[in-house]
């Protein structure tokens, strides 16, 4: 019977016929290191399923057939571990889902420029105790990879958006035709939170619409100009259309009667006097002298109008005086 050390697992390997021994320089490995991996999910199952007659050798091997087949470590001496010691058995439960789980995320990167950092199993390293390094070093590879795929998918996506604004604001549209790309174009520059890029987005496309516009709250709309203002380089076309929009939006808003908001009881800019009191007086005008109803307007934002004029003429007229003498 000849003998045979294995250049990977160090595992002594008894061949049928012929007396010899060839030892580990050799390079000769136990055929497990030779099946392709779709073979080692499969015992890799039978692993976990503590299979009857699978045993802690057969565990070894499957741990460093799994290593080997990364193609990222290489074997420069056989491994020193002890396959029936706890020490390497607590290695391989401890690590074994976690490198199955890396193998499969980098399979699932089909970049040519992409790599995983190699190592090497030296006299140093053959006890195995690096392995969970290994397996770290892996994922924050992928990790970092897909960080810089998702920001250079950002950026490409940015300037595809910037290219259609451009387009548009040189066409000289009216900027209320385009205000959904505007939008679109905010979230992507200034990175937008996501619990709030649909909401933000949202109040940047209905800036020319009176009624919507009115319906958000004043602090909400500064919140994203703010915002906007704070995380977008000041200086392109691109931010100057922007901030019209947002001001159209905020005036839309605090003039939403075709008067100072004073008129409605609250202040929120300095204001002409004189001009607000002519405001007040053509509402006043046009008030209803019964309460609206939604029978009477059927359009909601004529009903709101002629709601708030109602109650701007019950609050503003004066108290009816008593007639009686004695």
């Amino acid at each position: 019977m000849a003998k045979v050390t294995c250049a990977i697992s160090g595992i002594t390997l008894p061949i049928p016929h012929v007396p010899m021994y060839l030892a580990a320089s050799v390079g000769m490995a136990h055929p497990i290191f030779y099946l392709p991996q779709k073979h080692l999910w499969n015992l890799y199952k039978r692993h976990c399923s503590q299979e009857q007659g699978f045993s802690k050798t057969d565990s070894y091997l499957l741990f460093l057939a799994l290593l080997h087949s990364t193609d990222q470590v290489a074997f420069s001496c056989p491994a020193s571990c002890d396959p029936l010691s706890s020490e390497t058995q607590r290695l391989i439960e401890g690590n074994i889902k976690q490198l199955v789980d890396v193998i499969q995320l980098t399979n699932t990167i089909q970049v040519p420029s992409f790599k995983q950092p190699s190592f090497v199993v030296s006299p140093d390293t053959s006890p195995l105790l690096q392995v969970p390094n290994w397996i770290e070093a892996w994922n924050t590879n992928i990790e970092n990879f897909r960080s810089g795929a998702r920001g250079q998918r950002l950026q490409e996506s940015l300037q595809k958006t910037e290219n259609r604004l451009s387009y548009f604001i040189r066409s000289g549209s009216p900027t209320s035709s385009y205000s959904q790309v505007v939008a679109s174009w905010a979230a992507k520059a200034a990175g937008f939170p996501p619990p709030k890029t649909d909401r933000w987005m949202k109040i940047i496309r209905s800036c020319f619409d009176s009624a919507k516009i009115f319906s958000i709250p004043l602090l909400e709309i500064r919140e994203v100009k703010g915002y906007c203002e704070e995380n977008i380089p000041v200086g392109s076309v691109h931010f100057h259309t922007l901030m019209e929009v947002l001001k159209e939006g905020i005036s839309r808003h605090t003039d939403y009667l075709g008067m100072n908001p004073v008129a409605l009881g609250y202040t929120l800019l300095d204001v002409d006097t004189s001009v607000n009191e002519a405001r007040v007086a053509e509402v006043l005008a046009q008030a209803p002298v019964e309460a609206p109803t939604y029978i009477s307007h059927p359009d909601p934002v004529e009903y709101l109008k002629a709601k708030l004029a109602y109650l701007l003429n019950k609050h503003t007229a004066p108290e009816e005086q008593d007639t009686d003498h004695e």
